[in-house]
């Protein structure tokens, strides 16, 4: 299992929200780029960047961005107010190596599908869920039922879901072992899993639900996780 090390971006700095909630942010570090040397130095393979302020509406950080991608000598997973083509190929002209759309794609399959056709493999559709139902627009609406729209993304194209248990996230409190296993039953592609690691115990638990990898933030900023005991316990 891979283990996606998180560098949420607003204002430049490096910060971390409690169940996305805007406001609730604590800031960990000034400096992204060397959050993610960092990171790199003690082993990740994959780094997960998220432009919270793009996600939160509220501006964006292209040029933290492209400074970030173009220093870490490893692939980054780009995430945060993607939700058109055009914002995809600047994702892409950024250096990223995959880009994480939601909103776009849960309302639209068909924006799904034709930006799976344009750019394969690269592209992560993200699925925040309270368990039951798909949540979009900041978690603060429904979707649909996570059972049934997880196949019809499937089918449209996706070919690699990253899932956030949204009760869990940057609670410290645990992933939802009973979620992952449904979803790695309900779609035939990779899952990423996001949401409640605290431990090394987390990720041998989520290990045995079969998913492809872990986005892990909190945990590692809070010291409650050492990122090199997580890759060794992993690979």
């Amino acid at each position: 299992m891979i283990v996606l090390p998180a560098i949420d971006v607003r204002g430049g700095r490096v910060v971390r929200l409690t169940r996305g909630v805007a406001g609730s942010e604590v800031v960990y570090a000034d400096h992204p780029v060397e959050v993610g040397l960092r990171f790199v130095a003690e082993g990740a393979s994959w780094l997960h960047v998220v432009d919270l302020d793009a996600a939160l509406g509220t501006g964006s950080n292209p040029e933290v961005l492209r400074e970030l991608i173009a220093a870490v000598p490893v692939p980054v997973q780009l995430g945060g107010g993607i939700r058109s083509l055009e914002a995809v190929e600047e994702a892409l002209i950024l250096g990223a190596a995959r880009v994480v759309l939601g909103t776009a794609t849960v309302r639209d399959p068909g924006f799904l599908r034709s930006v799976s056709e344009r750019f394969p493999d690269r592209v992560v559709t993200a699925i925040d869920t309270d368990g039951q139902d798909v949540l979009v627009r900041g978690w603060t609406e429904g979707a649909g039922a996570l059972d049934e729209l997880v196949p019809r993304l499937a089918e449209a194209g996706a070919t690699r879901f990253l899932a956030t248990a949204v009760d869990r996230d940057g609670t410290l409190g645990g992933p939802d072992l009973d979620l992952y296993r449904r979803l790695t039953a309900l779609a035939s592609v990779p899952i990423q899993a996001s949401g409640g690691v605290r431990s090394l115990d987390d990720l041998r638990a989520l290990a045995g639900t079969a998913v492809e990898g872990a986005v892990v933030g909190k945990a590692l900023y809070e010291g409650t996780l050492r990122l090199a005991d997580a890759l060794g316990a992993t690979t």
